[in-house]
This record gives C-alpha cells, sequence and structure tokens, in this order.
C-alpha cells in the first residue's frame, strides 16, 4: 500500500452525496474486510451508498489493456454507473 494511502472509514460522517463503490475481492486497498467496514459505517450513519465486490478481480479490473481486467465484471460495474448516474446525477 503507498504511504500517502490512508482508509476513509474516518470520512464516513462527512459525506454528503451518494457513494457508489465497485471492488475487487483481491484487491488490497480497499481489502474486503476495509469494504465491509466502511460499507457497515456508513450504513450505520444512513448515508446513501451502493457497493458491489467482483469475485475473481482484483485492482484495475476495468483496466482493458492490462492483465487484470475482468470483462465480466467490468461490463456490470459499467452498467451500475450508467444506472448510478441517471439517478444521482440526471437533471
Amino acid at each position: 500500500m503507498p504511504k500517502t494511502m490512508q482508509p476513509i472509514l474516518n470520512l464516513a460522517a462527512n459525506l454528503s452525496c451518494p457513494l457508489l463503490g465497485l471492488f475487487g475481492v483481491e484487491d488490497r486497498f480497499p481489502a474486503p474486510a476495509g469494504v465491509a467496514a466502511l460499507d457497515a459505517e456508513l450504513t450505520r450513519r444512513g448515508k446513501p451508498h451502493s457497493f458491489t465486490s467482483y469475485e475473481g478481480a482484483g485492482h484495475a479490473f476495468f483496466s482493458v489493456d492490462r492483465p487484470a481486467y475482468r470483462a465480466e465484471a467490468a461490463l456490470d460495474g459499467w452498467r451500475r454507473i450508467d444506472e448510478f448516474f441517471a439517478t444521482h446525477l440526471k437533471g
């Protein structure tokens, strides 16, 4: 983990907009335990969020030009992004 990256759990109280999180289960930052902790804290605080974790995916699973690319997870992720934007950003 890079030295400048810190867990964001302590920022949950100040979240002022809906949050979409798409995670690879094999990623180490955030690791699945960190995702679960953030999910629980956001839920406890009543903060609107939607988290999805993808089995078999790690960091950069959206990057089509990298070995980490996972087409099924990426396609589902793009669908979720589109739905999230349509729900929260439409004018």
